[in-house]
């Protein structure tokens, strides 16, 4: 067993600037400040020390991207090109994925460097030693490619983070909670032993980002090190928890990971727009319990999550329990400034739908067998 939550510290990077170049982010407008206003709140900052994250420099975010894709999605004076037209510019775009559900914005460039700067903070936390759980709410971007902005991430933070941890942690163990593959994440480190990249997910023919499918997927050294577990249509609470618990309990203990990052976007709650898994906030805190019990520094990140209130709700329950504490579903919402966007029940309830779970017992055991059997080679 690992070592009591109460007793490890913890760290929550944010700064009103932060906040701020979070909730400029067009498919998340204002989601972070709702998040953080609940987390306040509670006043669960008593239980957390906060870190200000800084603007992720050129150098830091070129550690993973292409210097000419930052220089799409990062434009200083230093580069601008008056001289480029219209369709120059519409091609660029097209080459980045600056397009569609990836659009440029205005703010683009804060919401990056900010995003990306606070998972860099994160991770430092935890290499220096300073905090036994780093949590960043604006990080999990697990799209994003080396050269192209994918599914609403402009950014890979979560590569960037691990690049760091990996400057004191040999092995790195990535879980992935999102609706969505990890596949920005799995595929920067396909070929690695060193980092092992765990994601529980839906997939099917059609449903972003069409991948994910295989159990067991890598490539060269980093054969059997990218694990997928794909779950079907209305998974529940206990299918979740059950499919993370057997997945892990065999991976951790073979691969024995020196630190974990833990992606928890919550667009598989049941009241998310997609409306795919039946979740409740209840499956992330049981997945969180499990990871804590490891007994790791312990890095948690945000991701997806398009119904704002439940993403407030979910992290915050999340923030509590990494601090040793807990808040109850019936528990009231106390009253601060996006209070009326609780309504109609006004507490922490986000309960789940009237929706057929289609696994079956068989399917997830098939996975977790297949698992398993892989042998992990070094």
């Amino acid at each position: 067993m690992g070592a009591e939550p109460t007793k490890r510290a913890v760290c929550l990077v944010r700064s009103a600037q932060s906040i701020w170049a979070a909730d400029c982010l067009p498919a998340n407008k204002g989601r972070a400040s709702r998040v953080h206003g609940l987390i306040d709140a509670f006043n669960l900052d008593r239980l957390f020390t906060v870190k200000a994250p800084h603007a992720a420099t050129d150098a830091e975010l070129c550690r993973f991207h292409s210097e000419e894709y930052i220089r799409a999605v990062c434009p200083s004076e230093e580069y601008a090109d008056s001289s480029q037209d219209d369709d120059d510019s519409q091609s660029d775009n097209q080459r980045f994925g600056l397009e569609y559900d990836c659009a440029v914005f205005d703010q683009m460039e804060q919401h990056v460097r900010y995003v990306a700067g606070g998972t860099i903070s994160a991770a430092r936390a935890l290499t220096s030693g300073d905090a036994d759980i780093a949590i960043h709410w604006e990080g999990g971007r697990h799209h994003g490619r080396r050269g192209k902005a994918a599914g609403f991430c402009y950014v890979n933070d979560v590569v960037l983070g691990i690049l760091v941890l990996q400057q004191r942690f040999c092995k790195v163990l990535y879980v992935d909670l999102d609706l969505h593959h990890g596949d920005g994440v799995q595929s920067a480190f396909s070929h690695s032993s060193n980092v092992m990249t765990l994601s529980f997910h839906h997939a099917e023919r059609g449903f972003y980002p069409n991948s994910g499918t295989a159990c067991v997927e890598g490539k060269g050294k980093g054969l059997g090190y990218s694990i997928n577990v794909a779950l079907k249509r209305g998974t529940s609470d206990s299918t979740f928890v059950s499919a993370f618990s057997k997945t892990s309990g065999a991976l951790v203990p073979k691969f024995q990971p020196d630190v974990v990052v833990l992606q928890c976007g919550c667009d598989g709650l049941a009241g998310d727009p997609h409306k795919i898994f039946n979740l409740t906030p209840d499956a992330f805190v049981e997945c969180l319990k499990l990871a804590i019990a490891w007994n790791r520094p312990l890095m948690l990140l945000g991701g997806g999550g398009y119904n704002h209130a439940d993403s407030a709700r979910c992290w915050t329950r999340i923030t509590a329990v990494a601090c040793g504490a807990d808040i109850s579903a019936n528990q009231d919402i106390p009253d601060h400034r996006f209070y009326t966007e609780y309504s109609p029940a006004f507490d922490m309830r986000a309960d789940a739908m009237l929706l057929q779970d289609e696994n079956t017992q068989q399917h997830i055991d098939e996975m977790v067998s297949e698992i398993e059997s892989h042998k992990l080679h070094h």
